[in-house]
C-alpha cells in the first residue's frame, strides 16, 4: 500500500498538535494579554469574547465548516489550506461583530458591559449542549449545513432569551435598571451553576472525555436526554457544593469548571486521547476522566504562574475581574477558540494535517 505524502511541515499526529499548542499559548499570552493595555483587555475585548466563540460553535459543529472546510465544506487536499482559512475566518468575524452590532445598537441595545458575558455564558450553554451532546436533533442530517446552523441557531438564541427573561441582575452594577430582566433566578448563581454543567455534559458528551459512556446503548435521542440530566444534577452539586466548602465563587467557576470544560477540548479531541487509546469503553473512559482532572490542576496552576503578573496589574487600576476571571479569558475565549479555529478551518497550516482528525472511536484501540 503507498504512503500518503506528508502535508504541511513538521511531525505528523499528536507532535505536532503539541507544536500547535505551545504556538498558540504563548501567542495567546503576548497577543491576547500582555501586549494591549488591561483597560482595552477587560473592558472592551472580555465583552464580546464568547460572542465570538458562541459564533465559532455553530459554523464549526452546527454547520459543518461549510462552505469552505472539511467535513462537509468543498476543500480537497490539492487546494491551499490559505484557502478554507481565509474564508472561514472571514464568515466567522463577520458573524460574530454582526451579533454584537445587532445586540449593540438594534436589539436589546446594550452597553458593551458584562452583560454580553451573562448572556454569552446562557447561549454558550445551550449551543454545545444542542450541537454536541443532541448533535441538533432533529435537524442534523436532514438539511444542508446552513439549513441545520440556521434552525440550531434559532433553538439556542430562543432558549437563551428564554433563560435570560428569568434572571436577575441583583448585586451587579445593572440592578434595577432598564437591562434587569427582573426574574428569579440571579444571574451570578446561574453562571455558575451553568458553567459547572458545561463541564459535565462536555465529559458526559458523546464526543469528549467518556465518549457517551454509558449512555449509548440509549440510543439518540435518548443518550442525550440522559447525558443532559445527570450533567445538570453533577453541575448544581459541584456548584452548591463548592459554595458551602467555602470554595471562592469566582475560584469555582472561572477556574475550576472552565479547566475542565477546556482540557476536555484540547485532550480529548486536539490530542486524540493521548495516553489511553490503548484502552476501550469504560476503561477509556474512566482513565481519561481522571487524567483530564490532573491536567485541569495543572492548567490552574499554569495559569495562575502565566496571568499572576497581569492580574496584579488588574488589580493596581481596580478593573472587575480577578486571576480566575483572567482564566476563563485567557482559557474558553481566547486559546481554544484559536486552537478550534486553527485546527478546523485553517486545517493546522502550516503545520501538518491534523491526523487523524476528531476523536478515537471507543470501541478500537491503538
Amino acid at each position: 500500500m503507498a504512503k500518503t505524502s506528508k502535508i504541511g511541515i513538521g511531525p505528523e499526529g499528536r507532535m505536532g498538535a503539541l507544536i500547535q499548542f505551545v504556538v498558540v499559548v504563548a501567542l495567546a499570552l503576548a497577543f491576547a494579554v500582555y501586549l494591549p493595555s488591561p483597560d482595552f483587555v477587560v473592558m472592551k475585548v472580555m465583552p464580546w469574547a464568547l460572542v465570538m466563540l458562541v459564533s465559532l460553535v455553530h459554523l464549526g459543529v452546527l454547520g459543518g465548516c461549510w462552505p469552505c472546510a472539511p467535513p462537509l465544506g468543498n476543500w480537497t487536499p490539492p487546494q491551499s489550506r490559505l484557502i478554507p482559512g481565509i474564508a472561514m475566518t472571514v464568515i466567522w468575524m463577520i458573524m460574530t461583530f454582526g451579533l454584537l452590532f445587532f445586540m449593540m445598537y438594534i436589539y436589546p441595545k446594550w452597553p458593551l458591559s458584562p452583560l454580553f458575558i451573562w448572556f454569552g455564558t446562557i447561549t454558550f450553554w445551550i449551543t454545545l449542549l444542542y450541537g454536541i451532546n443532541w448533535n441538533t436533533w432533529p435537524f442534523s442530517g436532514k438539511m444542508h449545513p446552513w439549513a441545520v446552523m440556521i434552525a440550531g441557531f434559532i433553538v439556542n438564541v430562543g432558549v437563551a432569551v428564554a433563560v435570560w427573561n428569568f434572571t436577575n441582575l441583583a448585586g451587579t452594577p445593572f440592578e434595577n435598571s432598564p437591562f434587569d430582566p427582573k426574574g428569579p433566578l440571579n444571574v451570578n448563581w446561574l453562571t455558575g451553576f451553568l458553567m459547572w454543567s458545561i463541564a459535565w455534559f462536555s465529559i458526559l458528551n458523546p464526543v469528549f472525555t467518556t465518549q457517551g459512556t454509558p449512555f449509548g446503548k440509549l440510543g439518540h435521542p435518548g443518550g442525550a436526554i440522559a447525558q443532559t440530566v445527570l450533567a445538570h444534577i453533577l453541575g448544581y452539586a459541584c456548584w452548591t457544593g463548592s459554595l458551602a466548602i467555602g470554595l471562592s465563587p469566582t475560584f469555582s467557576i472561572f477556574a475550576v469548571a472552565t479547566s475542565l470544560i477546556f482540557v476536555s477540548y484540547v485532550h480529548s479531541w486536539m490530542f486524540s486521547f493521548w495516553g489511553v487509546t490503548k484502552l476501550t469503553g469504560a476503561s477509556r473512559a474512566v482513565t481519561a476522566f481522571v487524567l483530564q482532572v490532573i491536567l485541569a490542576g495543572g492548567w490552574i496552576l499554569f495559569a495562575r504562574v502565566v496571568l499572576g503578573p497581569f492580574a496584579a496589574k488588574t488589580a493596581e487600576l481596580k478593573l472587575p475581574v480577578d486571576i480566575n476571571i483572567l482564566t476563563l479569558y485567557f482559557s474558553l475565549a481566547v486559546t481554544l477558540p484559536t486552537l478550534i479555529a486553527h485546527n478546523i478551518f485553517w486545517l493546522r497550516w502550516p503545520l501538518t494535517l491534523p491526523n487523524p482528525p476528531g476523536t478515537p472511536p471507543p470501541d478500537q484501540a491503538e
